[in-house]
Order: C-alpha cells, then sequence, then structure tokens
C-alpha cells in the first residue's frame, strides 16, 4: 500500500524537486490518512508522519533517514524503528 508514491515523492525531496507546500496537496490527496492510521505496516505509518511533519515545518529530515525510506520502500532492507534511529545519527551521506 502506497510504496510507489512514496518512493516517487522521496525521490522528488532528494532531487530538490518538491516544494512543501505541494507536498501538503499530494498528501491529502493522494493517501487515505485513516488507512494509513488503521495500517499495521509500521513504514508506511512512518513514513507519511515524516512526510506530514517534513511539509508543515515541524521536523527536518536528513538525507539519511530519506534514503533509509527508500532502501525500505523498494525491498533493500526490513524497516526497523531501531535500525532507522541508528541510520539517522550517522554522518550525512
Amino acid at each position: 500500500m502506497y510504496y510507489n508514491e512514496f518512493i516517487k515523492i522521496i525521490e522528488k525531496i532528494l532531487n530538490g524537486n518538491y516544494e512543501k507546500n505541494l507536498l501538503v496537496e499530494d498528501l491529502i490527496n493522494l493517501f487515505d490518512c485513516e488507512k494509513i492510521y488503521d495500517s499495521d505496516d509500521s513504514l508506511i505509518t512512518d513514513v507519511f508522519f515524516t512526510l506530514k511533519h517534513y511539509a508543515s515545518g515541524e521536523e527536518e529530515v536528513n538525507t539519511n533517514e530519506w534514503i533509509y525510506f527508500l532502501e525500505c520502500l523498494s525491498g533493500k532492507c526490513e524497516y526497523s524503528m531501531e535500525e532507522k534511529m541508528s541510520t539517522i545519527t550517522k554522518p550525512l551521506i
């Protein structure tokens, strides 16, 4: 659910091709928030809320975190909060 859409959005962010105000609109228009809230998929909920907080300016997200999400969404690694926290605290790529 939503993996491909999230991959496209994160790739645009990493390439500098996504304005935060457009991201807010896309999060509202492209995703069923209720399904995400009710999802048992931790990756989906974490990516969605990270994007939401990033778009609203509540938090900055470093490159390592975006890359980690991309790797998980594309099946290169299995998502875990502990691994994510370890990854994002490493020196930036």
